[in-house]
C-alpha cells in the first residue's frame, strides 16, 4: 500500500502539474507517482480535472499579463501574445496571490525571447507599461509644495542635498522612440487606420531614442519625454544619488546643456519631490 503524501507534497505536485504540465511525483517516497492517483475521478478523468485547472490558470494569467501590457498585445496580436504568455507562465509562475505583481519580468523575458528578435524595441516598450502599473499602484504620499521646497532649500543653505521623490516616479530610459510607440498603440483600431494614411500619421521607429518620465498625477499616470541630460540627473536621484554628484555625473557625459533650473521646477510643479535632507554639514 502506497503511502500517501503530505498536504504539503500535495500541493507542490499540483502547482507543477498545472503550473509547469509535470504531474509526477518526485520525492523519495512516491518517485514516479503521478499527481492523478490522488485525484477522485468522481466520473471524470482525474487528468481531464488537473486540465481544466490548467486552463482557467492559463486563461486567468494569460489576461493578467495582457491588462498590464496592452500596447504590447497591439504590436504583436493576439497569437503571438497568447504564445508569450503561455512560456512565460511557465518561467515566471506567479510567487504572490496579488495579480498585480504579475508580470515584472516580463520585458526581460521578451528581450530574450528568439521570435520576438525583429522587433527590438518590444521590450523597452513593455518596461514602459510595467513602470506604468507601478507608478499607478505607487503609495499615496504627500508632496512637498512650492514654498516648503523654497523654505527647505533656504533652511539646508549650501550644505549637499539630497532628494526624496515620490515613489511614483519611475523612469525608463531606452535607445527607441517607446513612447511614441505606446501613445500608438493606446490609438482606437479606426484611429490607427485613419492616421495610417498619411506620412504624419504613421508610427515612426527611426529616431533618438526616448527617455521617459512618469509621475502620478491625481489618478492618472503621467509621462513626459525627457532629453539625455535631465533623464541622465532624474536616474541618478533615484539611484539616491545627492544632488551635488547627480549634477556631476550630468556634466561629465554632456557638459553644460543640463538645463537644472527648468527641470528642478518642472519635479516641482508636478509634485515629484517630498522631501529633502541634508547628506552633509555645511562648512
Amino acid at each position: 500500500m502506497k503511502q500517501t503524501p503530505s498536504l504539503a507534497e500535495l500541493q507542490g505536485r499540483f502547482f507543477a502539474s498545472v503550473m509547469l504540465e509535470d504531474d509526477s511525483l518526485e520525492d523519495d517516497s512516491h518517485k514516479g507517482d503521478s499527481i492523478s492517483e490522488w485525484v477522485v475521478d468522481n466520473g471524470l478523468p482525474a487528468t481531464q480535472r488537473m486540465q481544466i485547472y490548467r486552463h482557467i490558470i492559463e486563461n486567468v494569467l494569460s489576461e493578467a499579463l495582457e491588462t498590464s501590457y496592452p500596447a504590447i498585445h497591439t504590436l504583436v496580436g493576439a497569437d503571438f501574445f497568447a504564445l508569450a504568455a503561455g512560456r512565460y507562465m511557465r518561467r515566471y509562475p506567479p510567487k504572490t496571490g496579488n495579480l498585480q505583481d504579475y508580470g515584472a519580468q516580463f520585458p526581460v523575458f521578451l528581450a530574450d525571447m528568439e521570435e520576438a528578435g525583429t522587433l527590438p524595441y518590444l521590450a523597452d516598450v513593455a518596461g514602459l507599461e510595467w513602470a506604468r502599473q507601478q507608478c499607478y499602484l505607487a503609495a499615496d504620499v504627500r508632496s512637498l509644495a512650492e514654498f516648503e521646497v523654497i523654505c527647505q532649500l533656504q533652511a539646508v543653505g549650501d550644505a549637499s542635498i539630497r532628494l526624496t521623490l515620490h515613489p511614483s516616479v519611475q523612469f525608463v530610459d531606452s535607445a527607441h522612440r517607446i513612447f511614441d510607440i505606446w501613445r500608438y498603440c493606446m490609438r482606437s483600431d479606426s484611429e490607427r487606420s485613419d492616421s495610417g494614411r498619411s506620412d504624419s500619421g504613421r508610427l515612426q521607429l527611426q529616431g533618438d531614442g526616448q527617455p521617459v518620465c512618469l509621475w502620478r498625477d491625481g489618478a492618472q499616470v503621467a509621462m513626459q519625454v525627457l532629453d539625455a541630460p535631465a533623464g541622465l540627473f532624474l536616474q541618478a536621484i533615484r539611484e539616491g544619488m545627492d544632488m551635488q554628484r547627480a549634477l556631476g555625473r550630468v556634466r561629465d557625459e554632456h557638459g553644460d546643456y543640463f538645463k537644472f533650473d527648468d527641470f528642478f521646477n518642472f519635479m516641482v510643479r508636478n509634485n515629484m519631490i517630498i522631501n529633502i535632507k541634508t547628506t552633509e554639514k555645511a562648512p
